[in-house]
């Protein structure tokens, strides 16, 4: 069964993904995304796998460059919920991001 949270973390991950927030990422990296995605869509995959396919989103989305002249505000916003959702905050998602101001 899908949580709110992660339904969230889908959400937004898939907006920064269309506001090209990732496009700097290896495709290797971008291929585990995509297999974080399929696995977390199988309602077959168990609470483990789920939790471990969360995890792996979030560290992914780590690296997402929020600076983008494409980034919109509600992709900011929506990213934002899903860190309050996981319990973090700005500085523990992307530690790098001060440097791209």
């Amino acid at each position: 069964m899908k949580t709110r949270s992660e339904q969230l973390l889908v959400n937004a991950t898939g907006q920064l993904m269309h506001d090209h927030a990732f496009d700097h990422l290896s495709d290797e990296k971008l291929n585990r995304m995509r297999q974080s995605f399929k696995r977390l869509a199988d309602k077959k995959t168990s609470p483990l796998e789920r939790t471990k396919h969360q995890n792996e989103l979030l560290d992914l989305c780590s690296e997402a460059d929020l600076y983008t002249e494409t980034t919109t505000p509600q992709s900011l916003q929506q990213w934002y919920t899903v860190m309050h959702c996981f319990g973090l905050n700005g500085d523990q998602l992307a530690p790098d991001q001060e440097e791209a101001e």
